[in-house]
């Protein structure tokens, strides 16, 4: 968590800000993602055109364009807080800060072992199985 946070500190104030923004997740509609698909989403976009449209028609022209692109910036910025997110699991996940220790010695040690059981199990191919378990045991 404190690797995500100091990676969150680094980033300019908007990402920030973006980011406080309540999470949105699809997973809680995971039983209904088919009918939002397929359904809510079409009806919700032809109902916010035409909602827009009225708006830009209905009210006098400088509020009209505030009023009206409210729902379309309120959609952009949960798009990009949900691309940012997943920009930054990413990143997290790709090029992590600690770097990767590699033990050499144990790792040679565990494929000699492998080998040599490998051997032993050509030489001697009538123990049963539990046999050979005991054995390596």
């Amino acid at each position: 968590m404190s690797k995500t946070k100091s990676d969150e500190d680094k980033l300019p104030w908007i990402y920030r800000l973006i980011l406080k923004l309540p999470k949105i997740s699809v997973k809680s509609f995971s039983d209904f993602q088919g009918i939002y698909w397929t359904i809510v989403l079409p009806l919700f976009l032809v109902g916010e055109f035409f909602l827009s449209l009225f708006l830009l028609t209905a009210i006098p022209f400088p509020t009209n364009f505030v009023v009206a692109s409210v729902i379309p910036i309120t959609i952009f910025v949960v798009f990009v807080k949900v691309q940012l997110e997943r920009f930054m699991n990413w990143r997290n996940l790709t090029f992590r800060s600690e770097p990767m220790e590699w033990d050499v010695k144990e790792a040679t040690e565990e494929y000699i072992k492998l080998l040599e059981k490998q051997e032993a199990r050509r030489r001697n191919p009538s123990l049963s199985t539990k046999e050979k378990d005991r054995k390596e045991d």
